[in-house]
């Protein structure tokens, strides 16, 4: 317990020295820091008080067990020997029985002549004295043969009676010693459960609190989002998701992916907007075709993607229990076309500054499509709501966002009057990272160029570690 006490405690100030080190916030204000480490200091002093009663308590168990294992030994050595003390009663009672049985069927045999008639027979004194003396000799004969039963008989009984109440009391031994051992796994995995819980809180705030290390993302994919195309596959798993919108006021998704996911999609089409936000990532962009406009600026911008409707690759499939186009998935574990990049990016756990409170982020992109994220405290992340239902990928997991960007862009139509942000230029910007909000800049100088974001004051903005979500729409 020592070792596991001393691991809490240096969690504690692991979280002590980083928040200390820092003068931003994982998450809520600095007083909300050093109210949050406080707690886990007086967690861990009432968690060190809770395992040490936990461990006397295991501890006068266990020997309270120990006592009655020793009672269990001594008590069956007892009914052991009870049992040969009553065997041996018994043989003795029997013979006894023997004994007086065979007078009784003796006396039955000679008739019932009286012991008055057998000394009044005596043909003289003398044989009346010998006469007596051999009938008092009988009489006694008899009489320790009665004392005899009668005794056997008794101690048969009190041996039986013992062993009747010390086989009881093996058997509660027995339940009681059992009901001990039963308690005391109990206590322990309390005890494990307790410590797991605390290390596990206090895992995710050094987590939360903790820069980590992400790998650049390596493929990109086009997601449908049609209400038929719902849950996804793969979408709990991207580093970075955009949403924009397409005809019909319904939105597609571009996520990125630094790991590999055995299944995405609905993999759809391809936008000349999603293949430009490909291109300043560097991924490999996977999509299902595309109108020839967007294909021929594919070809011009030197795009790297595969075409999942052109691909001989067994790595796309349909999903027999979806209508097409909204089955159509990649399985990236198995694509092949690259390996996970070796190129690591330090994301830190905190803002480098102080912003509004903004706790809850809403979106319509239509009247029939909402978004909603809401901040999840002990999380550090945005709870993602389509609609007002919680959004899950096709596997059940929850989508959270660590950074949400709202990126305000002119939208027009291309030649086919296809929905279509204008990514080159600038604008407006809301950023919501750890339950605060920024109002910013984005920049784009050309279409190679990457997309930077700003403070107000200039600053580039640097997200925190985890999934980032920006949701293009259209300008105010």
């Amino acid at each position: 317990m020592r070792r596991q006490l001393a691991v809490l405690a240096l969690l504690s100030f692991c979280v002590a020295v980083l928040t200390s080190a820092f003068p931003s916030f994982a998450y809520g204000s600095p007083a909300d820091i050093r109210r949050r480490i406080g707690e886990t200091r007086t967690e861990i002093r009432e968690l060190e008080r809770v395992l040490a009663a936990l461990e006397q308590a295991i501890r006068t168990r266990a020997a309270h067990v120990s006592q009655l294992e020793r009672e269990l030994r001594n008590t069956e050595a007892g009914l052991t020997r009870l049992r040969g003390e009553v065997s041996a009663a018994r043989s003795r009672f029997d013979e006894a029985n023997r004994v007086f049985a065979g007078r009784l069927r003796s006396v039955y045999m000679q008739g019932s002549l009286s012991y008055l008639e057998l000394l009044l027979g005596a043909a003289s004194l003398g044989d009346l004295v010998v006469r007596w003396t051999y009938l008092r000799r009988i009489l006694q004969h008899d009489s320790g043969v009665i004392d005899a039963v009668q005794r056997e008989q008794s101690l048969l009984r009190e041996r039986a009676l013992t062993l009747e109440s010390e086989t009881q009391r093996m058997h509660a031994l027995r339940q009681q010693r059992d009901a001990e051992r039963r308690n005391l796994l109990a206590q322990e995995r309390e005890k494990r459960a307790v410590l797991a819980a605390a290390q596990g809180r206090l895992a995710v705030d050094l987590a939360l609190i903790t820069p980590q290390a992400e790998r650049r993302p390596v493929y990109g994919v086009i997601l449908d989002n049609a209400p038929q195309a719902r849950p996804q596959h793969g979408l709990a798993n991207a580093a970075m998701v955009y949403e924009y919108e397409v005809e019909g006021r319904i939105t597609r998704y571009l996520a990125l992916f630094s790991s590999f996911p055995a299944k995405i999609g609905p993999v759809r089409s391809v936008r000349s907007h999603s293949a430009m936000l490909a291109l300043e990532h560097g991924v490999h962009l996977v999509y299902a075709g595309g109108g020839l406009d967007v294909l021929d600026r594919i070809r011009g911008w030197e795009v790297q993607g595969t075409d999942a409707l052109r691909s001989q690759s067994n790595s796309f499939s349909r999903d027999g229990s979806r209508r097409a186009p909204h089955n159509l998935y990649v399985n990236l574990a198995t694509l092949d076309l690259h390996s996970p990049s070796t190129q690591m990016v330090i994301r830190p756990a905190y803002l480098g500054r102080q912003g509004a409170q903004g706790l809850r982020i809403e979106l319509e992109y239509s009247p029939d499509y909402r978004i909603t994220y809401q901040f999840v405290e002990e999380k550090g992340a945005y709870r993602r709501h389509i609609n007002g239902q919680v959004h899950r990928c096709a596997a059940g997991t929850v989508i959270y966002a660590r950074n949400v960007i709202i990126q305000y862009a002119r939208h027009g139509t291309d030649l086919l009057r296809r929905p279509t942000p204008d990514l080159v230029g600038e604008g407006d910007i809301d950023f919501y990272a750890l339950g605060e909000h920024f109002r910013g800049r984005w920049k784009k100088e050309s279409t190679n160029s990457p997309t930077r974001f700003y403070f107000l004051d200039g600053q580039e903005i640097e997200r925190v570690y985890g999934q980032t979500w920006i949701q293009i729409v259209r300008a105010r």
